[in-house]
């Protein structure tokens, strides 16, 4: 989705804020993401994570009038290319909502291909941060999480999807949900939960 500084969803939040519910309800988040996530590997390291965002409907409704070319239907390229442009690459000045965390170490955070769908209700999106992790023998610990520091947009973790690791050969990868206690501007500490992986070279 596109970052808070964006004019889509700056207009978006101030409409439901200060039109449609009273001020002492403007904190609150007013958009809700679903996302998990899974590991890309490739000759015996890692080389990416892919996220999939699944929004709200209301959302979703409004991306879909608000970016495609049609009143219903799939997603043509065109309209995923729109998405991408005007309404998902601005969210790079946020890093993309999102942490991957090395031993303790954020690691830089960027967007690769880049896909949408929208189902009848709802909008997704699917996007790659790559990363360059060789396992070591004794085990390193990687955290993923999508989390916006305003909470105006509220990601939970899709607990009941797995974390599929992909061409993963000579890898150990076992992920699962952990909670994690993070500071919003709004709200004081939110504990979330986020995807943690335990990951070593094959024995």
């Amino acid at each position: 989705m596109a970052a808070r500084s964006s004019s889509a969803v700056k207009a978006w939040i101030a409409a439901l804020c200060f039109a449609a519910v009273p001020l002492t309800a403007a904190a609150h988040p007013h958009v809700f993401i679903n996302y998990s996530a899974s590991i890309l590997c490739e000759h015996g390291k890692i080389v990416g994570v892919r996220l999939v965002w699944t929004f709200d409907e209301m959302y979703s409704a409004s991306l879909f009038s608000d970016y495609t070319s049609q009143p219903k239907g799939a997603l043509s390229k065109a309209d995923i290319a729109k998405l991408h442009d005007e309404a998902f690459k601005d969210s790079a000045e946020e890093h993309y909502f999102t942490d991957v965390v090395l031993d303790g170490k954020k690691l830089p955070v960027a967007a690769t291909d880049f896909d949408a769908s929208y189902d009848g209700r709802k909008t997704t999106y699917r996007f790659t941060v790559p990363v360059d992790i060789v396992p070591p023998q004794g085990g390193t610990m990687l955290k993923i999480d999508s989390f916006d520091t305003e909470f105006y947009i509220d990601y939970e973790l899709d607990e009941h999807r797995p974390v599929p690791v992909e061409n993963g050969a000579g890898i150990d990868v076992a992920c699962a949900p952990a909670s994690l206690t993070r500071d919003t501007t709004t709200f004081g500490a939110l504990t979330t939960r986020i995807v943690r992986c335990r990951i070593k070279a094959a024995s």
